[in-house]
């Protein structure tokens, strides 16, 4: 199933039935590089791909793989870059998911569980 992408924003949205299987979801958050993914992104703010694969420890080409895991898990999704370059994909976790706790911390609320960072 292709994600839509908004013409105004360049933002690749998420398809409403990604979690009639949530063990896609389950699958894909499992991984330590992948959870540390999240944990980045938690906060609502874009990273690249190239400062995805420094929070991971890993080469651009394996966080790339580990984007992919998750993106089409539907616990993150493409946008376009915040300075307009074209060549450049940034990642975020999509605004429906996002969540704060009591405290202030971030949280991401996937509707099959929430994971919750220190």
């Amino acid at each position: 199933m292709p994600d839509a992408v908004s013409p105004s924003t360049g933002a690749v949205s998420v398809p409403q039935d990604f979690f009639a299987d949530p063990t896609a979801l389950l699958w894909a958050v499992s991984d330590p590089a992948r959870w540390a993914v999240l944990r980045a992104l938690a906060g609502g703010k874009s990273l690249s791909v190239l400062e995805l694969a420094a929070v991971m420890d890993r080469s651009a080409d394996l966080a790339s793989k580990h984007l992919k895991h998750l993106r089409e898990a539907g616990a993150v999704m493409a946008v376009a870059a915040p300075d307009g370059d074209g060549r450049k994909q940034h990642f975020v976790v999509p605004e429906r998911f996002r969540r704060t706790d009591e405290s202030g911390r971030p949280m991401i609320g996937y509707g099959v569980g929430v994971l919750r960072f220190p």
